[in-house]
């Protein structure tokens, strides 16, 4: 009697494992349009809306090269980013939180570049260091 319910315990546990490595691997399918929301969700999970400040907005790509050179050596902590709007590259730098924070920036570097105006973005998370 003991050896028929050992029997049929791995009887079992066999059938349960052969079922489970059959039907445990689930793999779901999406419409793409679902799979590329998601994805482009992903990307703004580290962005927020925040303060920029503009420092340079030129047709020239060395001259804007150069100020941002120019602005990380002064400002080595903050993040300077160049963005192509057609035909003007457009400098701007920092991720502030809040408009005071960018204004305190701001007033440090009024004078060293063509433009030192504040813009509403989507900013990156600012860093901690």
């Amino acid at each position: 009697m003991l050896v028929t319910r050992v029997s049929f315990f791995i009887l079992i546990l066999s059938i349960l494992s052969f079922w489970n490595t059959c039907l445990g691997q689930f793999i779901p399918h999406a419409d793409p349009i679902i799979e590329k929301n998601i994805d482009s969700n992903r990307t703004y999970r580290n962005e927020l809306i925040g303060f920029r400040i503009q420092l340079a907005f030129d047709s020239d790509k060395p001259l804007i090269d150069s100020l941002r050179l120019k602005f990380i050596s002064l400002c080595p902590k903050q993040d300077a980013y160049i963005t192509f709007e057609a035909p003007y590259f457009n400098l701007m730098a920092g991720d502030f939180r809040t408009e005071i924070e960018a204004e305190v920036v701001r007033k440090e570097l009024l004078g060293l570049f063509p433009l030192t105006v504040i813009q509403r973005t989507r900013i990156k998370l600012p860093r901690i260091d």
